[in-house]
């Protein structure tokens, strides 16, 4: 955690999100993201030795997971305690709802070169019963008060999460939960309008973009790649989108992200992908500052320029979210 920490405050970053400790993680990472990371966590919080600030999501389950595991992570989750909720605190819990187009485990609704649309990956023998156990696990989470960061990317899992998260709120209404998709590769439309409709947010991968877009010109044909993290027509729709590196999937830099979502260029071959959804610098930056610090439950104190908050670059990444956050006591520009 200490060789982790020195390598973002190289990059100027000294905050980052885990969205994944818990049981869930126990088999990901060699273990590295279960549950007893958390606890190191504190332990170093509590001992003034976490050079950073760091928010995270629980993992109540892994890929394939199911509405009873969800059920009972929530019974046996246990409060930080004796920790400053601003150097530590969980936010939330975390779901894997599909797999990522590279690899065709994304559920989609056009086909991939070669065959095959994905599908869902949690509990269930049929598209049917994986949505409605889906379902099931958003909803948990909700009534239980957290806010959901769900890995999703093909535009029909997508789909299918967006209306879960609808489907929570309408049953049983909270007072802005601010739940979000992480990834959201190929959000559609009526998705986009349904996240800006109930003030959910979507978190993009513009470094990813840069890196993959000519291979996935293959996997998904061109119109389908160009649209891939469609940043412009989701900031269009009202949607809040903040960026994210998905670390250690490319490096946690966010001037690459902001030339990313500035020119959406191929990394190989230098050629745009997908110009039309390019964005200005001012929706750049907010993507790591203002609308960062929304997605953290945190405007009031950070986010912006302005007396009396900390000033920050917050790089949020789905895999390691990683801010430019002043932790100081007396906070001064990074």
């Amino acid at each position: 955690m200490r060789s982790a920490v020195a390598t973002l405050h190289r990059e100027g970053i000294t905050s980052y999100t885990e969205p994944g400790l818990g049981p869930g993680g126990t088999s990901l990472f060699a273990g590295a993201a279960g549950p007893s990371t958390l606890d190191v966590y504190a332990d170093l919080a509590r001992g003034g030795e976490l050079a950073a600030r760091v928010s995270v999501l629980l993992l109540l389950t892994g890929m394939g997971g199911s509405a009873a595991e969800i059920a009972e992570g929530l019974a046996d989750a246990k409060p930080l305690e004796d920790v400053d909720p601003r150097v530590l605190r969980v936010l939330g819990v975390k779901l894997f709802a599909d797999g990522i187009p590279p690899n065709k485990t994304a559920w989609t609704s056009e086909e991939y070169a070669g065959g095959g649309f994905g599908g869902l990956c949690v509990h269930g023998s049929a598209d049917a019963l994986r949505t409605r156990e889906l379902t099931e696990m958003i909803r948990l989470a909700h009534v239980a008060g957290h806010q959901l960061g769900v890995h999703v990317t093909g535009d029909r899992a997508i789909d299918a999460v967006v209306d879960a998260f609808e489907a929570a709120q309408a049953e049983h209404p909270r007072d802005d939960p601010r739940h979000y998709v992480i990834h959201a590769d190929l959000v559609g439309p009526q998705s986009l309008r349904k996240l800006a409709r109930h003030g959910f947010g979507a978190n993009m991968n513009p470094a990813i973009k840069w890196t993959i877009a000519d291979l996935m010109d293959e996997m998904l044909g061109p119109e389908r790649s160009a649209y891939q993290w469609p940043v412009r027509s989701a900031v269009a729709a009202g949607v809040p989108v903040t960026s994210s590196s998905d670390a250690p999937v490319t490096y946690p830099s966010w001037r690459q992200g902001v030339a990313a979502m500035m020119l959406r260029e191929s990394k190989a071959s230098g050629r745009p992908s997908g110009p039309e959804e390019c964005v200005g610098l001012p929706d750049a930056i907010r993507a790591y500052t203002a609308n960062a610090a929304w997605q953290d439950f945190a405007e009031d104190w950070k986010g912006s320029l302005e007396p009396g908050k900390v000033a920050d670059i917050t790089v949020l990444d789905g895999t390691i979210t990683s801010s430019i956050r002043t932790i100081s006591p007396t906070p001064r520009s990074p």
